[in-house]
C-alpha cells in the first residue's frame, strides 16, 4: 500500500514538473490572449489530475475506463467495446478545432488593429498596453487638442479642483500621456473602425471561451456515460454468470461456475 502510494505520488510529481515547464513556455502579449491562454491552462490541469487519477483507480476497470473518458473522451467506450466512443471522439476533435480557429482569428483581429493603428492612427508607440488601446478607442488623439485624451485630463483637473492650481498641476502631471504615446485619428469615423476591430477580436475571444466550456462538457458527459456503461455490463455479469463453491459427500471442495447464455 505504501509503496503504491509513493509511486503514485512519483507520478503525480512528474506530472506537474512537466506541466511548469510547459507553463513557462507559454508567452502572453494582450488581453485576449492571455484569455485563451487561461482556458488553455485550466483544461490542461484538469487533464493532468486525470492521469494522475487514472494511474490511481488503474486496479479498478470501471472507474478507470471512465477517467479514460474523462481524458479523451470515447477512449473508455471504446474500451468497453462501445462504439459510441467514436462519436466523442469526433465531437472533441471539432470542439479543439473550432476554439483553435476562435483564437486565431481572435489574433488576426488584433494584429490587423495594430497595423490600422500605424496606418490610419499615426501610432509611434509598438509596445502598449490594454489601457492605452481602451484609450485609443474613446479619443480621437492623445494630445492636447479638442478630443484629445490629454486634452481631457486637463478639462477634468479643471472641473475637480477649480481654485486650486497646484492640485490641478499635480492631477495632470499624474495622468496625462507621454509624448512617446502617440495617435491621432483625424476623425471619429477612423477611430470607430479601429474599436470595431478590437471588438471583433473580444468576440473571438468569448466564442473561444464558450467552446473551451463545452469541451469540458464533452469530457464530463463522457465520464458519466462511460461509468453508466462500466456498471451495467459488471452487473450483466454477475447476474449471468453465478459460482457455487462447498463440499461433496466425500468431503472434498469443489467451484462450480454457471454461465447463462
Amino acid at each position: 500500500m505504501n509503496t503504491n502510494f509513493k509511486n503514485l505520488t512519483q507520478v503525480f510529481s512528474e506530472h506537474i514538473y512537466s506541466f511548469r515547464q510547459f507553463l513557462q513556455g507559454m508567452p502572453c502579449k494582450n488581453y485576449a490572449t492571455q484569455a485563451s491562454s487561461r482556458w488553455k491552462i485550466k483544461i490542461l490541469s484538469i487533464l493532468f489530475l486525470l492521469t494522475f487519477v487514472v494511474n490511481a483507480f488503474a486496479e479498478n476497470p470501471p472507474i478507470l475506463n471512465a477517467f479514460k473518458s474523462a481524458i479523451l473522451p470515447g477512449w473508455g467506450q471504446l474500451s468497453l467495446g462501445n462504439n459510441s466512443g467514436y462519436v466523442f471522439i469526433a465531437a472533441e476533435v471539432a470542439l479543439w478545432s473550432t476554439m483553435f480557429y476562435f483564437e486565431s482569428e481572435a489574433d488576426l483581429k488584433l494584429k490587423q488593429a495594430d497595423l490600422f493603428a500605424i496606418t490610419h492612427g499615426n501610432l509611434r508607440s509598438y509596445e502598449l498596453n490594454d489601457e492605452i488601446y481602451y484609450l485609443m478607442e474613446r479619443y480621437n488623439s492623445s494630445g492636447f487638442v479638442p478630443g484629445g485624451y490629454n486634452e481631457s485630463v486637463v478639462n477634468t483637473a479643471m472641473e475637480r479642483f477649480p481654485n486650486d492650481p497646484e492640485r490641478q498641476t499635480k492631477y495632470i502631471n499624474d495622468n496625462i500621456l507621454d509624448e512617446s504615446i502617440y495617435w491621432d485619428w483625424g476623425n471619429t469615423a477612423t477611430r470607430g473602425q479601429f474599436r470595431g476591430m478590437r471588438n471583433d477580436s473580444l468576440y473571438f475571444t468569448d466564442y473561444s471561451k464558450i467552446v473551451g466550456g463545452t469541451i469540458l462538457a464533452n469530457h464530463v458527459i463522457s465520464f458519466i456515460h462511460t461509468l453508466i456503461l462500466g456498471n451495467r455490463q459488471a452487473n450483466s455479469f454477475q447476474n449471468n454468470v453465478t459460482f457455487y463453491s462447498g463440499f461433496d459427500k466425500e468431503f472434498t471442495p469443489y467451484l462450480n461456475c454457471v454461465v447463462r447464455f
